[in-house]
């Protein structure tokens, strides 16, 4: 049995999560959001850009805007896997809060056993904010929003870095982080890194989950929803993503989000594409 509930406000999202499934694997995303993960209960497993992330119950992972990510989970000895995810917008965040995104840019992104460091009262406390009237809603989330990651920044000392990938694929990544604007394919980085197709195509899948094309298109699509939000104008999100041609962006676009460029998203905050795969279950 698997239940969801969230709530969204202006520039926030959240969604708790439960399943007592034997096992689940969630599609590999990233979005346009600073994200709070809080691992509960379960067994799990997070990667982020290729990394792995051990997770134990009480366990928090910041992730910045773009990040790569995906999480295979469990439900364990009778205890089903349990989390709480936030979404941020960036428009969250007055100008003298900013420096809580440097939380989001660390190489340092979990904290183990944070649930329980005070953390869980403060989650706690938002998700009663989350019942009250909408005229107030938006200003009780965001004020325990921003006092959440304030005692994250307290015990920021605490925080540690991923098991990191080995091989090839963390070169790969690194290579595409940094040049989403040039035509990128399998064939043209597997010569470029002395790897075979088939070589290249495998340890990537094993690293993050994802074939290599589609995390290519995520991370275009991701980019695009920054350079849009931002106020660019399509043709130039389009160049800014590596398109040289607008009707192939719009289709990569609307077979990501599920409408045009142009067209307005849904009333709440987007959070995620919509999964490439079947079945999909979005993190």
């Amino acid at each position: 049995m698997r239940s969801i509930r969230e709530i969204n406000t202006l520039w926030a999202r959240l969604e708790w999560n439960e399943t007592d499934e034997p096992q689940t694997v969630f599609t590999p995303h990233c979005h346009d959001k600073y994200e709070i993960y809080c691992f509960v209960s379960g067994a799990a497993q997070f990667r982020v850009e290729g990394e792995l992330y051990p997770l134990e119950p009480g366990s928090i992972l910041l992730l910045d805007r773009q990040r790569f990510h995906s999480v295979q989970a469990a439900a364990q000895e009778g205890q089903p896997y349990s989390r709480l995810i936030l979404h941020l917008s960036p428009e969250l965040f007055h100008p003298d809060e900013t420096v809580l995104l440097e939380l989001f840019r660390r190489p340092e992104i979990l904290y183990p056993g944070a649930w329980q460091q005070r953390i869980q009262r403060r989650a706690q406390t938002l998700e009663q904010a989350a019942t009250l009237p909408d005229a107030v809603q938006d200003i009780a989330i965001r004020t325990e929003i921003i006092a959440l990651l304030v005692e994250l920044f307290a015990i920021s000392d605490t925080a540690i870095g991923p098991t990191p990938e080995q091989g090839p694929v963390r070169d790969v990544l690194t290579y595409i982080n940094a040049n989403l604007t040039e035509p990128l394919t399998l064939e043209s980085l597997a010569e470029r890194f002395y790897l075979s197709r088939n070589t290249l195509a495998r340890a990537f899948k094993r690293a993050t989950g994802s074939t290599l094309p589609d995390y290519i298109l995520y991370k275009r699509m991701a980019l695009a929803q920054i350079l849009l939000q931002a106020g660019h104008p399509i043709g130039v999100a389009a160049r800014e993503c590596g398109y040289s041609d607008y009707s192939t962006f719009y289709r990569a676009y609307r077979r990501v989000y599920g409408h045009s460029p142009s067209a307005p998203g849904p009333a709440a905050p987007e959070t995620a594409p919509i999964a490439l795969a079947p079945d999909p279950q979005a993190l």
